[in-house]
């Protein structure tokens, strides 16, 4: 496999949290939520960190720097990246420039409101991005009632010819199924030549990291996709009902830890196989 690295975005005020508090500090399971991003990213095996900060950057900063683990805590090595201007999620990467320059590897674009993202699936997409030499991957579900996520669009043969997003989408469109999920896994190279040529004419006016799928796509690349069917780790933290909701998720994920582990340790005291519990 190339290198990876992984741009984190960690930018947002996220108001409708109702805090004060940077978005990505507040916590799920003890430790803010970009703590959990960032550990995921390198247990899949990324190398260096950017993390694209901008509301409230020093006290992610000090958060992060003050969190210790068996490996110096998920704020070790981590490079920052300051978006002083909220317009967009592609402005946000464009930030991240001076750490992605001559860069030959994968670049991994992660959201820092997904801390359920499980290091599995992000390993899935770099993973998908090395065996087929797509120059995008991006991680989707399909659900039966999409909430307001891109649509990811598909040609005749089914390839992805783009992404689009929920106000700049038609009916047609707006009836697709899979949606973007946030999570997606570039040529490194290939990124930033597409980042050049962002515009920001859409109903939003702002540079949407989307788009660099359809430009891809223009110039004949190939994107492929990773379709997840847990739910659960595409949750993007919003709002204070996600926040709890997130918690919640988190207490089951831990009891069928615990679960996991007390049965393996009577299987071994017992002489039997394991309980496949699938």
């Amino acid at each position: 496999m190339r290198p990876t690295r992984a741009v984190i975005l960690a930018a947002g005020k996220g108001t409708r949290m109702g805090s004060d508090l940077p978005k990505v500090l507040h916590q799920v399971a003890g430790e803010p939520m970009i703590a959990h991003c960032i550990r995921a990213a390198r247990l899949a095996g990324v190398g260096e960190v950017v993390l694209v900060v901008g509301y409230g950057r020093d006290q992610v900063a000090a958060a992060l720097s003050g969190l210790r683990g068996p490996n110096g805590g998920p704020g070790t090595g981590v490079e920052y990246a300051v978006q002083a201007e909220q317009l967009g999620t592609g402005h946000a990467v464009i930030q991240a420039r001076p750490f992605l320059e001559g860069f030959d590897g994968n670049v991994a674009v992660l959201y820092g409101d997904m801390p359920l993202l499980s290091a599995a699936t992000i390993a899935t997409v770099i993973g998908r991005r090395d065996t087929t030499g797509a120059a995008a991957v991006v991680l989707t579900v399909e659900l039966d009632n999409p909430p307001d996520f891109g649509r990811i669009v598909r040609d005749g043969s089914g390839r992805v010819a783009g992404i689009v997003e929920v106000r700049d989408a038609n009916a047609e469109e707006l009836a697709i199924r899979e949606v973007n999920v946030g999570a997606y896994c570039f040529d490194g190279a290939a990124l930033l030549d597409a980042l050049d040529r962002l515009r920001a004419d859409n109903a939003q006016g702002e540079y949407y990291l989307t788009d660099v799928i359809g430009i891809l796509v223009g110039d004949g690349r190939l994107v492929e996709t990773v379709v997840t069917s847990n739910l659960e780790e595409t949750l993007g933290i919003n709002d204070p009902f996600h926040l709890a909701f997130a918690e919640k998720l988190a207490d089951i994920r831990h009891a069928e830890g615990l679960y996991d582990l007390v049965d393996a340790v009577l299987a071994m005291e017992r002489g039997r196989p394991v309980r496949d519990r699938s």
